[in-house]
């Protein structure tokens, strides 16, 4: 049995990971994953590095999972030596490039890259393969490379020549869902779904080791079922103008999207999408609405449920001529704005997460450091990832600076109480019961620098899970609420002089778009060539790929930034304009 000290090692900061930075993560399918065999994992790749900590954490039987890793990152001592005693298998991007140094001796880097999954596979292993062959943010799966099928039929292939027999190998397609990402102790690792296995064995069957035409036929055929499966788990949208009213549309639906129940988050949303396809001048108006209502949000920092909570929408008649009325009137806001101080920063609750949110302050001053000097703006994929590794550097140095102050506090004090006691005869019972003395006795010294260190490991393990759970625990309070009803405030206390004036708020109503990634080969989506076209093909095409129209607006298109309180009226009338457009939209479907 293998010890795999650094992939367990590493699996563990997933663990923490994954129970630290989102708060809720959902699992589906997870039945789908053998519990032993040759197994390839195809999954979604839209978050860096916590794609990897995502299925380290959630696979079924806490299997091994070793990843196709791209081959720059072994250059590095200390990340290719991580790599490697993990399991880790190189992959040398576009070695077939005539511009690479590579290009000559390409053939041998795949074969060198199939045979080490071959031997992985052989052994009963899993391989953790991404077929989109990069990390990207797009309102859909815009590419599913053959790098996954081409290992499936290469082991195939070997296995056949060395007449060995053994379990079928499966390909166990999976989704990573999110919505926000790069949110620390979001809901938004909401989903990561595991689809039905793919059966190699179905497959194999038409392979002819002599012909090559018949690989690749078939290489094509298994990318195909990959590509299809993986589109059936995730949420997909042809462009970004689609997504994003689709996501506003949710948000109108639902009230408070935390009352979606996670395991049909996804499907809820393709819903959405779905309903927001067909194309007509009054459905890109629609979609305008949306759109503009979710970047109002945006920019004011605001969500829609923290608003329906302190100002409920009410549906007023589309000629409705007291427009005044569609936001609240400044005695309530005032009224609202006191009332959510009080319940918010004298509760009880935000009492007891103050001190624990001040050891946490530090984690959270380095993540939002990281997260801002080390990424591109717009660029998602990585925010989180760093938000995760120097957030966590930052709760661990304080963890550790508390521990020391802890320790020497308990040596300076503990020793003149516990000296009596002990003389006293009642050492037994603390021993037994509180285990104090023993405690400080380790941490002081007194019975040796083994266990000096090892009384003091088992404070700072103590006080660090004990941290972490305080603070777990509370941080979910009315501060949303409080900042909310703060916004509004300011906003409706001024008089709309005050306001954006209209023809500059264009600018504010669409959401910047994420940087596009390099690797990623985009097409041209066509629309339908008539009206009478078979649907399967029409849906077939919107689905193909993501467009970035000229609709939506480049990164940084945005005006300057401005305070959030000249569009708070303009965000109260794109709320009642996004809930008319929702119904308009909707007609009578079902999508709860």
């Amino acid at each position: 049995m293998e010890l795999m000290v650094v992939y367990r090692l590493l699996r563990k900061i997933s663990d923490w990971t994954m129970s630290g930075f989102y708060s809720e993560v959902c699992i589906t399918g997870g039945e789908n994953v053998p519990r032993d065999g040759p197994v390839i994992i195809a999954a979604t790749h839209h978050n860096e590095i916590v794609d990897i900590a995502a299925l380290s954490a959630t696979i079924s039987y806490r299997r091994r999972v070793c990843y196709w890793a791209k081959s720059s990152l072994f250059k590095n001592p200390i990340s290719g030596a991580l790599l490697t005693s993990s399991g880790s298998i190189p992959v040398y991007r576009n070695p077939n490039s005539s511009s690479s140094p590579l290009h000559s001796n390409s053939n041998s880097l795949q074969a060198d890259l199939f045979r080490y999954t071959s031997t992985a596979l052989a052994a009963g292993k899993i391989i953790g393969v991404f077929p989109e062959g990069t990390s990207y943010t797009e309102p859909g799966i815009v590419q599913v490379k053959d790098g996954a099928a081409w290992a499936a039929v290469e082991y195939t292939k070997a296995m056949n020549l060395s007449g060995k027999e053994g379990k079928d190998l499966v390909i166990v397609p999976a989704a990573i869902v999110y919505t926000d990402k790069s949110k620390y102790q979001s809901r938004d690792l909401r989903l990561l779904r595991y689809g039905k296995p793919i059966a190699i064995g179905e497959y194999a069957a038409r392979l002819d080791p002599e012909s090559a035409e018949s690989t690749r036929f078939v290489v094509k055929e298994i990318t195909a079922a990959i590509d299809s499966r993986l589109k059936r788990l995730a949420v997909n949208a042809p462009d970004w103008k689609t997504l994003r009213a689709a996501c506003a549309a949710r948000m109108v639906f639902w009230k408070n999207e935390d009352r979606i129940p996670l395991d049909r988050f996804a499907d809820i949303s393709q819903k959405f999408v779905d309903a927001l396809l067909p194309r007509s001048d009054e459905m890109e108006k629609r979609k305008a609405i949306l759109n503009r209502y979710l970047a109002l949000l945006h920019f004011t920092g605001t969500s829609h449920s923290a608003l329906e909570v302190l100002y409920p929408f009410v549906d007023h008649n589309e000629n409705f001529p007291m427009r005044a009325l569609l936001w609240p009137s400044r005695i309530c806001t005032s009224v609202t704005l006191l009332f959510q101080l009080c319940t918010t920063m004298f509760h009880p609750h935000a009492l007891l997460f103050f001190p624990v949110f001040v050891v946490h302050v530090p984690g959270y001053i380095t993540g939002w450091f990281a997260a801002r000097m080390l990424t591109i703006p717009n660029e998602e994929e990585t925010k989180a990832q760093f938000k995760a590794i120097f957030g966590g550097l930052g709760f661990a140095l304080s963890y550790g600076l508390l521990t020391r102050a802890c320790v020497k506090l308990a040596v300076k004090f503990t020793d003149p109480v516990l000296s009596p006691i002990r003389k006293g005869g009642v050492a037994l019972f603390i021993n037994k019961i509180l285990r104090v003395s023993a405690l400080c006795d380790c941490i002081a010294g007194r019975q040796g620098l083994l266990n000096r260190a090892l009384g003091t490991l088992a404070m700072a393990v103590g006080m660090s899970w004990s941290l972490w759970k305080w603070h777990n625990a509370l941080v979910y309070g009315k501060w949303k609420h409080f900042l909310t009803a703060f916004r509004v405030f300011t906003g409706l206390m001024l008089p709309p002089s005050f306001d954006l004036p209209a023809d500059q708020l264009l600018a504010y109503s669409t959401l910047p778009l994420p940087v596009e990634n390099l690797y990623v080969k985009r097409h041209v989506v066509d629309p339908p060539r008539s009206s009478n076209a078979l649907v399967g093909e029409a849906t077939h095409t919107a689905r193909q790929s993501s467009v970035r129209n000229a609709d939506n607006a480049r990164p940084g298109a945005q005006g300057p930034p401005i305070p959030s309180r000249r569009l708070i009226r303009h965000l109260f009338s794109a709320r009642s304009e996004a809930c008319r457009a929702l119904k308009e939209s909707l007609d009578g479907q079902k999508l709860g």
